[in-house]
């Protein structure tokens, strides 16, 4: 976006033309231009197919050639959240067995951690780990806008959690596995990417 604003600021002063004059011809707010001239702004589409037909640049399709960095992580974190539901998330101490120690593992589908004596079943934790990849996933596809309640949902579902899981292993020899701590990671990551995602297009938002 960078390279756009360059542009146009170069084509405008070729044709002599001022931010106002730019403004006027194209019908387009004059903080707009100087917005997206400064690299503040990602203007809409509509804004710059009036500024071309202005300066006579040659429209392109470049949003086809520009890899969404923001699609991939969080499509790479999502992937990584469900990979992770298949791996152990706990492991504690079951009995000994001709002298040796057995253990029961728990994965995202079966088992639970306790919250107060109460079952908190990893299944749950899975699936709302999941839709929160794919509402990040839908975001950066601009398919959903905002979907900031369910996330602090899903962040209130990981906390209790964790919460159960810290209190169970002060009762209990338990192991944290590879899975949990993969799956923990991952949302907390997917969380900051949506969350810079939201800055970055409120503050770029221009019409």
């Amino acid at each position: 976006m960078k390279e756009i604003g360059k542009r146009i600021k170069e084509r405008r002063l070729k044709k002599g033309l001022t931010q106002d004059d730019l403004a006027e011809q194209a019908k387009v707010n004059l903080r707009t231009i100087q917005r997206i001239e400064n690299n503040e702004a990602t203007p809409r589409r509509k804004t710059l197919d009036l500024i071309f037909e202005v300066l006579d640049i040659e429209v392109i399709e470049q949003n086809k050639s520009v890899i969404n960095k923001y699609l991939i992580w969080s499509s790479f974190l999502t992937l990584l959240i469900i990979i992770s539901t298949f791996l152990g998330w706990i492991r504690h101490f079951k009995m000994f067995v001709d002298g040796e120690k057995t253990y029961r593992a728990f994965t995202g589908w079966t088992g639970y951690t306790f919250l107060n004596d109460y079952h908190f079943h990893n299944w749950i934790l899975s699936i709302t780990s999941i839709s929160l990849g794919l509402i990040v996933i839908g975001n950066s596809l601009e398919l959903i806008k905002n979907k900031s309640k369910y996330i602090i949902v899903q962040l209130v579902c990981l906390v209790l959690y964790l919460i159960g899981f810290w209190g169970w292993s002060h009762r209990q020899a338990i192991e944290l596995r590879p899975g949990l701590f993969i799956i923990v990671i991952a949302t907390i990551l997917l969380v900051i990417a949506y969350k810079k995602n939201g800055k970055k297009t409120g503050a770029s938002r221009v019409s």
